[in-house]
């Protein structure tokens, strides 16, 4: 069995590039785990690859537009890819329905990263690349509290309806925001045959707002994306299985982009970057 290929920083770029190219001929049996670890050198060598092919005479500018629930992997990929490739990326980031507004009114952005059903939406208005599309990653529902509280047990469903029961204030964000967090957690609380007796103690917030309100003691507790939760405020837990629900996120260059192959080796690397995705508390599709 072969051993995964390191990323060594210490050799220049297309030399590192070239070696793992022939590396990858030998055509060697990966396991899972050794293809995982070479996420990064893969989508190293995409980049490199694609942007040989477009002539590297210069640097290009690439505008990335996507939802708060990816900014904290996005901001070391992109960081990543910006060193790798000395291209720049103009980033875009809002709430779902900010940014669904800003490409059905037909705002330009080379690539995109947003929840499959929004993806699907704009793919119907002939916005998305198609060939270009890719699965990401995933992220969950967590539970915040202040940062002095101690966190009840919720490693269960039996003791996450409990530590519901006992709370005194429950923060989610509003069911209004399509494809948010307040959808996932209203269900989350619906599955566990708790909406109706918790009711009287939930608070509809803001993302910040509502977790500015859980450091100052406010409310108790609040349910939000993962790779929402302020640092602000503790992270308590996540929604036990098979409790909790995800929302995937996709991908994809659009077909208003003028970016060429720096816009797809992008995408190429926001597949590919395992690591990112998992120290933002999702996990990656890849």
């Amino acid at each position: 069995m072969g051993k995964a290929i390191g990323c060594p920083r210490s050799l220049p770029a297309l030399v590192w590039f070239a070696s793992v190219s022939i590396i990858r001929r030998t055509r060697l049996l990966w396991t899972r785990e050794d293809r995982m670890r070479t996420n990064c050198c893969k989508a190293l060598v995409a980049v490199s690859a694609l942007l040989l092919s477009a002539g590297i005479a210069g640097a290009a500018e690439v505008t990335l537009i996507s939802v708060g629930g990816v900014k904290v992997a996005l901001d070391k990929i992109v960081a990543d890819y910006t060193k790798a490739t000395s291209n720049q990326v103009k980033y875009t980031v809002g709430s779902p329905l900010i940014v669904s507004k800003k490409l059905a009114d037909g705002e330009a952005f080379d690539v995109v990263v947003q929840s499959v059903p929004a993806m699907d939406d704009y793919a119907k208005l002939g916005g998305v690349k198609a060939d270009t599309r890719v699965k990401v990653a995933r992220g969950g529902i967590g539970m915040a509290m202040r940062k002095e509280a101690t966190p009840p047990d919720i490693s269960t469903p039996d003791a996450f309806k409990k530590a519901l029961m006992q709370a005194t204030s429950i923060a989610m964000t509003d069911t209004a925001m399509p494809n948010g967090s307040g959808i996932l957690t209203h269900s989350i609380f619906t599955n566990a045959g708790l909406m109706e007796a918790i009711k009287p103690k939930i608070r509809v917030v803001g993302l910040d707002p509502g977790q500015e309100q859980i450091a100052k003691g406010e409310i108790e507790i609040g349910f939000f994306n993962i790779s929402e939760i302020r640092p602000f405020v503790k992270f308590a837990g996540v929604v036990p299985a098979p409790l909790q629900q995800y929302t995937n996120y996709d991908a994809a260059v659009t077909t208003k982009s003028t970016a060429g192959e720096a816009a797809a080796a992008l995408v190429n690397m926001i597949a590919a970057s395992a690591e990112h995705w998992k120290s933002a508390g999702m996990e990656p599709a890849h």
